[in-house]
């Protein structure tokens, strides 16, 4: 089965490149990916040839599922974020406008079906550079497909044959205390169980089945999920771009910026007890933090989560944290702390 989708100004490649979702592809080419894993994994291919994105699987479903399937990862089912730019505080909608006409067509994909895969890449993430935990990921998907129960009751010896690496022993040990929510439904606050029940497995399914909100609640209340992996999961598995993944890219690229002062970056132990702004719900009350960096980007809205993802793409390329590339960054101009920089460099240089 084969369709055509007029994607107009979108990147296929911008997209998957810093998304969880490129964990279940492997790339033919920066223009083309063929899922391996996870729903239809095997059965589909993503191209995109110029304004046209091709999608071809072998999977006996409708054309109509086919496409919300495709629609959803790729990034598609949101319209242009920078539509919105003008909406941005100044400072932000300077850095938005720069960063769009850098990495331009970036969207969101997301993978709901593929809760447990995303979950686990993003565990790997932690302090590992993503092309290894790509590699990881292809070694795992063989092992485990999506039985989460498995990797959990893995063995330290059989994952060590993977990777002797702390991140791999780690997501193991979080699946295993995730799945033990299943088990002891007092660990949950009872105002979440009187709305949603008791947590059942499986384990995504519940957690799916609540407001994006409410399931950082439940990935947080696990051990070794902190702020950062739970709303990296979220964002790449609910329909919720204003979740803002709080990472080392986006905290030095506020710092150099000088977009925000006096910032702290969000609290595990605070998280997991309060709602992140907005009104109470479900007893739950509002963060009463002033000073986290997640609340005080709350006004970005919906483009928050993709204004992180181009400072990721950024801070790849070149905010680096050694030797960044301020001589040749597009943001130059914008940048209090890329002169001063680039003459440190010149100087090193001589």
């Amino acid at each position: 089965m084969e369709l055509i989708l007029d994607c107009g100004d979108y990147s296929l490649r911008n997209s998957f490149a810093p998304s969880f979702i490129s964990s279940l592809y492997e790339s033919l080419g920066p223009d083309v990916w063929v899922k391996v894993a996870g729903n239809l994994g095997g059965m589909l291919k993503l191209e995109q040839r110029g304004r046209r994105l091709i999608i071809i699987s072998t999977a006996r479903i409708s054309k109509v599922e086919l496409e919300h399937i495709a629609i959803l990862e790729t990034g598609l089912w949101h319209e242009e974020f920078e539509r919105g730019i003008s909406r941005l505080p100044k400072g932000f909608r300077e850095a938005a406008e720069a960063l769009a006409e850098a990495y331009p067509g970036v969207r969101i994909p997301i993978a709901p079906w593929d809760f447990e895969y995303i979950l686990t890449a993003v565990l790997l993430s932690k302090r590992a550079s993503y092309e290894i935990v790509r590699r990881w990921c292809r070694e795992l998907w063989e092992i485990f497909q999506e039985n989460l129960r498995m990797l959990a009751s893995a063995k330290p010896a059989a994952l060590r044959r993977i990777t002797r690496s702390y991140q791999l022993l780690d997501a193991a040990r979080s699946m295993r205390d995730l799945i033990r929510i299943i088990e002891e439904p007092g660990r949950i606050r009872k105002e979440i169980i009187e709305r949603f029940g008791a947590p059942r497995e499986p384990i995504s399914s519940y957690i799916l089945g609540m407001p994006p909100e409410i399931a950082r609640l439940i990935l947080l209340s696990a051990w070794g999920i902190g702020p950062k992996v739970a709303d990296s999961t979220i964002l790449s598995t609910f329909k919720a771009p204003h979740f803002i993944p709080c990472d080392v890219h986006l905290r030095k690229f506020i710092k150099r910026l000088r977009l925000v002062e006096g910032f702290r970056m969000p609290e595990k132990n605070i998280c997991k007890k309060f709602l992140c702004g907005g009104e109470p719900a479900l007893g739950l009350d509002p963060c009463p933090s002033q000073k986290c960096i997640r609340a005080i980007l709350r006004p970005l809205g919906e483009l928050g989560g993709w204004m992180q993802t181009l400072i990721y793409l950024h801070g790849k390329e070149y905010c680096k944290s050694t030797r960044p590339r301020c001589g040749e960054c597009p943001l130059r101009s914008l940048c209090p702390g890329s002169e001063i920089q680039i003459r440190s460099q010149i100087r090193h240089h001589d």
